[in-house]
């Protein structure tokens, strides 16, 4: 079965009279403690509730220790908690439950584990080929109708007005409810806001961009939804593969939108087609879901008994939640370090997916179904090095490189060779006009863009594992709460481009590339401040009150 084997092996050091308890954290050369995903299963007790691991290592999920270990009962197999500072702030009590005590990792439960992660990533396939479809469709819709280019930025940005709306709500909906739930009705939603494009575009334009915000509604929760599952369903040594799994949807979802989305506009029934087709595959993964994976709570992050007593007095007693710490997120660094690099994201990613067959099918004279064919290689791109950036991450973390390093890295290499590729677009776009354009031109083009979007893969291993390494229980309300910094980013971009292209006298690269690679700089830098050191964000947050 799918599984990422990481070594963690506690540190256990000897230095004048130092001696490391194995409790569940790192202790490094330079005497700094940061938690780590193992656990030792105890051998000899000390003081209380302290282990001394003897001869146990625990490797990804797998403990390897004598027959006599493996057998303790599951309440003595946990570490002691330790509480280090966090990278971000305030003081982190680490969950020091091994994590096959904690989750079911056995055989049949990591298979029906990968196999929702699976169903996870089918959901976000959908979810940008209900993007991309208008982005392809837009050409002959636009020609269609008569739409100008500003006219064509509204219909692109409409989604986004909706997708913006839902994000802090859908992060909150899916703490309360359950992201299996949230999953489901975000795409009933969108797939209806799909099927009925058609039929609001021949009623009016209001009623199109109604529809497509629609479409955003729904798709606006999925990322808290999805990243509520994963934190609640998904343990931590597996959370890079599972991550970068699930949101790779999202770019063989474009991928395959403009692989088959220009056929079935030429050949099955128009334009219209698409919107149909992709609304109904969304009603099929909704019977999916709902019958084999949304009532499932098998693979879930299993509650303790100690903690059920603890929860179920709080709640005899009437003692309420405590209150989403929006205070202590805005006061913290790491938080801010993700919501530029979501903005910028999705300045990106939504600006080249709405405007790149326009751009290839203006700027370099090629037709809608070779334009269509040319946008997908960067896509391809972005699947293939996919492939490799959690491995590699995992390889890295696994061989001493600190998790904050990872995420730093990943997003340098996203954003910095990303930043680079576009500027060098922009130029050979700005020194070759229209009339000048060859298959040299067109095939350098697509190679700087192919760079780019590949380089882009590295974003799975960077800003999506940020929210949950930063806090598990907040993941879902951290997400939706940048991700609406992203939306805006996303509706900036797609409005702005045919705006300023309409101002700039048709110039792709100060339209589109420039700003672009422009955010990119900028937030390579800004990234540098991430720490992926769990906050204890309702400490911080009472901190705050009390101060």
């Amino acid at each position: 079965s799918p599984h990422v084997a990481e070594r963690t092996m506690a540190s256990v050091m000897s230095a004048v009279s130092t001696t490391a308890v194995f409790t569940g954290a790192r202790v490094s050369a330079r005497r700094t403690t940061r938690a780590v995903r193992c656990s030792a299963t105890p051998v000899a007790k000390i003081g209380a509730g302290r282990f001394v691991a003897k001869g146990a290592i625990s490797v990804g999920a797998l403990s390897l220790a004598a027959p006599a270990a493996i057998a303790a009962p599951a309440a003595a197999r946990r570490a002691a908690s330790v509480v280090p500072r966090a990278g971000g702030g305030g003081p982190v009590e680490a969950d020091t439950v091994a994590e096959d005590v904690r989750f079911d990792m056995t055989e049949g439960g990591q298979k029906k584990r990968w196999s929702m992660i699976f169903a996870l990533f089918v959901a976000f396939v959908l979810c940008n080929l209900d993007k991309v479809n208008m982005s392809v469709a837009i050409v002959p819709m636009s020609a269609h109708f008569g739409w100008t280019s500003v006219e064509k930025g509204l219909v692109q940005s409409a989604f986004f007005w909706g997708y913006a709306f839902t994000q802090i709500p859908g992060g909150w909906l899916a703490q309360k409810y359950g992201g299996k739930l949230v999953l489901f009705a975000g795409v009933m939603l969108w797939s209806f806001g799909t099927l009925i494009a058609p039929a609001c575009a021949h009623m009016s334009f209001t009623a199109l961009l109604a529809s497509r915000f629609l479409v955003g509604l729904g798709e606006g929760v999925a990322p808290s939804a999805a990243t509520g599952v994963l934190a609640k369903g998904v343990p931590g040594s597996q959370r890079s593969k599972a991550v970068t799994a699930t949101f790779g949807g999202l770019d063989v979802g474009s991928l395959s939108g403009l692989i088959i989305a220009p056929p079935i506009i030429l050949y099955l029934g128009g334009w219209a087609a698409v919107f149909y087709l992709f609304g109904g595959l969304g009603f099929l993964w909704g019977a999916w879901w709902y019958l084999k994976y949304m009532k499932d709570s098998s693979t879930d992050r299993r509650e303790m008994p100690e903690e059920k007593e603890k929860r179920e007095a709080e709640e005899a007693a009437g003692v309420k939640a405590a209150p989403v710490p929006w205070g202590a997120f805005f006061r913290n660094k790491s938080f801010w370090a993700l919501t530029a690099a979501h903005f910028t994201w999705n300045y990106f990613s939504y600006g080249l997916l709405a405007w790149l067959p326009s751009f290839l099918s203006s700027a370099l004279n090629v037709t809608l179904s070779k334009s269509s064919f040319l946008s997908i290689l960067p896509y391809l791109a972005t699947v293939a090095v996919t492939t490799i950036v959690a491995p590699t991450a995992d390889k890295l973390e696994a061989g001493g490189m600190s998790r904050t390093n990872v995420r730093r890295l990943s997003q340098s290499l996203c954003f910095g060779g990303g930043a680079v590729a576009l500027t060098a677009v922009a130029w050979v776009i700005n020194s070759t006009p229209p009339e000048a354009v060859t298959n040299t031109t067109i095939a350098t083009v697509m190679t700087l863009l192919t760079i780019c979007f590949g380089m882009g893969a590295w974003v799975r291993t960077g800003l999506f594992c940020g929210h949950q390494d930063l806090s598990p229980k907040y993941a879902s309300i951290m997400l939706g709460t940048t991700n609406t910094a992203a939306a805006i980013a996303s509706t900036l971009s797609t409005f702005f481009t045919g705006y300023f292209f309409n101002a700039t006298g048709g110039n792709w690269a100060l339209s589109l590339f420039l700003p672009i690679a422009f955010f990119q700089a900028i937030s390579v830098l800004l990234f540098m401040a991430f720490e992926s050191t769990p906050v204890d964000f309702d400490a911080e947050q009472a901190k705050l009150k009390a101060a």
